[in-house]
């Protein structure tokens, strides 16, 4: 009869080590992290800090202005409404026709927007929504791309 109570006082031990285990492991994980991504920051090695991308078209390149340089950047504005939709994308001209690299920001009254930076120039552009590409309804001007409508943008 004296073993039950030698085998439960283990069990509650081994229980206590474990409990004591998670409790001073889980703190010390998390500051060894933390002490790292500290180091990494002052040491100018970060890989969280910026995302790594690629251009494959810059659409000023070719493109100066009467002095022989760059021309001026225009920020622009792009805003398509669409309440219920759970994705916005802008492509045009100016990014290949790729939506992916230019998702819209969701703001209030159902608007999605973004603003992009671009030299003067005329733009033709769509937007997808949800994967199916509709015009801007608010743009004056319109061309075509491949064989759909295309609004279109005058940048001055």
């Amino acid at each position: 009869m004296s073993r039950e109570p030698v085998s439960r006082s283990k069990a509650a031990f081994w229980a206590l080590v474990a409990a004591f285990t998670l409790l001073a492991g889980v703190p010390s994980i998390v500051l060894v992290q933390n002490i790292q991504r500290y180091i990494r920051f002052f040491t100018g090695v970060d890989p969280g800090v910026l995302k790594a991308t690629t251009t494959r078209h810059t659409p000023h390149r070719n493109r100066l202005d009467e002095e022989g340089g760059l021309p001026a950047m225009r920020f622009v504005e792009f805003r398509f409404k669409a309440p219920q939709a759970k994705q916005v994308a802008l492509g045009g001209d100016f990014n290949q026709w790729r939506p992916e690299t230019l998702p819209l920001e969701k703001a209030q009254g159902g608007w999605w927007q973004t603003l992009l930076p671009l030299p003067p120039g005329r733009y033709s552009y769509l937007f997808q929504v949800d994967g199916e590409w509709r015009p801007d309804p608010d743009a004056s001007l319109t061309g075509r791309f491949e064989d759909r409508a295309a609004s279109q943008k005058e940048v001055k």
